[in-house]
């Protein structure tokens, strides 16, 4: 890598435990951060230019977990409500969902 080209990153947030980390493409840091300027600083820290430092990730998660959908089972074919966060294994339109 060339001293010209710059290192990127995104701040995400973990669902499970609303821990910020840094995503580097399709992998992860191990380190987590409770708050989002800590995981921007520490990705400045670091060499990394955060694609989006404005944007906290978790407001927006907060504000979709508020937002509903409407899928239909898979089993019994009947509407059902659920919030847009829901992850697929949670989802019950989807076959992971029934999986045993």
């Amino acid at each position: 890598m060339s001293k010209y080209e710059v290192k990127t990153c995104t701040i995400r947030v973990d669902c499970l435990d609303g821990n910020y980390y840094h995503s580097f493409g399709c992998t992860r840091s191990r380190n987590t951060w409770k708050s989002f300027r800590g995981a921007v600083r520490a990705a400045r820290l670091r060499g990394y230019e955060v694609t989006n430092p404005t944007v906290d990730p978790m407001e927006q998660f907060r504000k979709d977990a508020k937002r509903t959908k409407i899928v239909t089972n898979l089993m019994s074919g009947r509407l059902v409500r659920i919030p847009v966060n829901t992850p697929a294994c949670c989802d019950p339109s989807t076959e992971s969902y029934w999986w045993k």
